[in-house]
């Protein structure tokens, strides 16, 4: 019975033993399976991958560090539906990726995987882009000219109006032609709000400008607006009128307070003012020289009048023009008129309507005033003022004038 027991345990050891024999057998066999084919092998990644906007286009830098068995790196876009490949030559050191790729306009996602000659590649690099085209180009603006001219000092000068910085605007370039015939270029930074072109500018020659963009901080290209031109206007006071601007000068003074204007014609009208048998009109000295027009406030003195006059006469060739007119001040009452007319004189009040070239009223004005006018043929004009003011002892009627221009826009 013993003997019997103890095969019995014998064969049950050794069934045991079969079966973890080939247990651990089957196991090792499926530890296997992870190995086959080898172990994987990464290339090292591109690092420091910048993407830079641009015109239907990216331009894309980075940095090979360390890997030395690096042949070429592949970028892909657009779902992985578009790619790029580029060989890459590694030295001993740090190796830069400049790479320029054409893309449509919008923004893009961008991988990008690296390889040895072994077909081994890298963990992918994933970087956003944009690219901007004719939609953008399409919604900029050039920015607003609000005025230019040519200065008294025959220089050309150019007001600009504003611009929303946050479109990207950075400056603007104006086209100009040289008194040599050359054509130059000249850049404005955007904050700036008045230029003066160079002295070497051919007044009466065309000026063209465009303003330049700057779509994000990354972009490698400048856009621009298409070229608009300007029209100089030219202020030709000097060269026609004399005795422009306070302190007017005066043909006459009283001494004290009132005088006539030199180069003015004054009529008899304005000079109301009696001081030791001579009259005196057209100036106030209180006032810093101002051209005048005065009545009242006085018992025997600064009578009341009707159409009263001061005018200068000259002749001017055909185009468009402007009569600028800083009025000092004006009574709220009284009628008194800028008048600019064809011949030697101005219309009286009640002609105005029928023999002027052009006329404003400024009672109870003061500011700038601005009277424009246009020629056909070369024309003998008188520019100037007229009025009629009534006052007492107690009360007036007054008007006072800084300076008038003349400036000329275009023929």
């Amino acid at each position: 019975m013993k003997r019997t027991y103890n095969k019995i345990l014998t064969r049950i050891s050794f069934l045991l033993a079969l079966a973890v024999y080939f247990g651990s057998c089957t196991k090792g066999d499926e530890y296997k399976k992870y190995f086959e084919g080898g172990e994987t092998v990464y290339t090292g990644k591109i690092d420091s991958v910048i993407v830079y906007s641009g015109k239907e286009r990216v331009y894309v830098t980075g940095l090979f560090m360390a890997d030395p068995k690096i042949v070429k790196l592949k970028a892909f876009w657009n779902g992985r539906k578009d790619s790029i490949e580029v060989p890459i030559q590694r030295t001993t050191g740090v190796d830069t990726l400049k790479l320029m790729i054409p893309v449509a306009e919008g923004v893009h996602n961008f991988e990008f995987i690296t390889f040895d000659a072994q077909g081994n590649k890298s963990l992918p690099v994933f970087k956003t882009g944009a690219s901007y085209g004719a939609r953008y180009i399409s919604g900029l603006i050039n920015r607003p000219v609000a005025n230019a001219f040519i200065s008294e000092t025959e220089e050309g000068v150019i007001e600009w109006g504003g611009m929303d910085l946050t479109s990207g605007v950075f400056g603007t370039q104006v086209k100009y032609q040289t008194i040599d015939n050359k054509e130059k270029l000249l850049l404005v930074p955007i904050d700036e709000s008045e230029n003066t072109l160079p002295k070497d500018y051919r007044i009466g020659t065309e000026v063209k400008y465009r303003t330049l963009f700057l779509p994000d901080t990354l972009s490698i290209d400048t856009f621009y607006t298409e070229y608009a031109s300007t029209n100089f206007t030219r202020y030709v006071t000097s060269q026609y009128l004399k005795n422009t601007a306070a302190p007017f000068a005066t043909s006459a003074f009283s001494g004290s307070r009132w005088g006539i204007p030199a180069s003015w014609v004054t009529n008899t009208a304005v000079k109301n003012f009696l001081l030791n048998g001579a009259y005196y009109g057209g100036v106030d000295g209180n006032q810093n020289y101002r051209l005048t027009m005065e009545a009242g406030w006085s018992s025997n003195n600064l009578t009341s009048f009707t159409n009263g006059k001061i005018h200068q006469t000259t002749t001017l060739p055909a185009g468009k023009y402007e009569y600028v007119v800083d009025v000092n001040g004006a009574s709220s009452s009284g009628s008194f008129f800028i008048a600019i007319a064809k011949g030697k004189d101005i219309p009286n009040i009640e002609n105005l309507a029928t023999q002027a070239k052009a006329y404003v009223s400024f009672v109870n004005r003061s500011g700038v005033i601005t009277v424009p006018f246009e020629l056909t043929e070369e024309t003998e004009l008188s520019f100037g003022f007229v009025g009629s003011l009534t006052g007492t002892g107690s009360t007036g009627q007054y008007w006072k004038v800084s300076s008038v221009k003349l400036k000329y826009l275009a023929k």
